[in-house]
């Protein structure tokens, strides 16, 4: 296994943790895999987009198809990096409000700040990036294109869920929010 393979496996796992570790609260509710009507079937969804995403990088790797050169592969990790980073700051911007499934607290409020003075949703944009960086890291291109729309799909439709919870929860703080700021790209999306 190459270097950099080895380290976007090793930021995968990193993700992993944060999602099994970081998300441990004091309300079980915040940290529970059970999820109420408003996520839509969004977590169940993403979880299966997450074992297609890892069964496509072991079969393309294992076809070798659309390979990589070990130079571009370093790409991958620093998108696994970035994604890890943005990924945290997202978590711990939100603190007590990010939970594991779409869900809301009579207390919640709009944040905004942190990434999400630019972006509603970074640590979507941050686990995007994990696994495409996981999938080009590993050294295939190939598989990167395929994770890549699997996700994109996922989140596109987790998105849309939580964004109509948040306008049914927030009203029109949320949508001012949405008005003056971008989903997953700053400027541009």
């Amino acid at each position: 296994m190459s270097l950099p393979a080895l380290l976007s496996l090793l930021g995968l796992l990193c993700w992993i943790a944060y999602e099994l570790l970081l998300r441990r609260r004091e309300d079980a509710s915040a940290g529970s895999w059970h999820a109420d009507r408003g996520d839509r079937g969004s977590t169940r969804l993403l979880l299966g987009c997450y074992a297609l995403s890892v069964l496509a990088v072991v079969l393309f790797d294992r076809a070798a198809v659309g390979e990589l050169p070990t130079w571009a592969r370093w790409f991958g990790v620093a998108a696994v990096a970035a994604g890890l980073a943005l990924r945290a700051w997202g978590m711990r911007t939100l603190g007590r409000y990010y939970t594991r499934t779409l869900r809301t607290v009579d207390t919640q409020r709009v944040v905004r700040t942190g990434p999400y003075r630019l972006i509603r949703h970074p640590g979507y944009a941050g686990s995007l990036l994990v696994w495409v960086g996981y999938a080009v890291g590993t050294g295939g291109w190939a598989a990167a294109l395929v994770v890549a729309a699997l996700l994109l799909a996922a989140y596109g439709w987790r998105i849309s869920a939580e964004e109509r919870l948040l306008l049914d929860a927030l009203g029109s703080e949320y949508a001012e929010y949405r008005r003056v700021s971008k989903r997953l790209v700053p400027f541009i999306y």
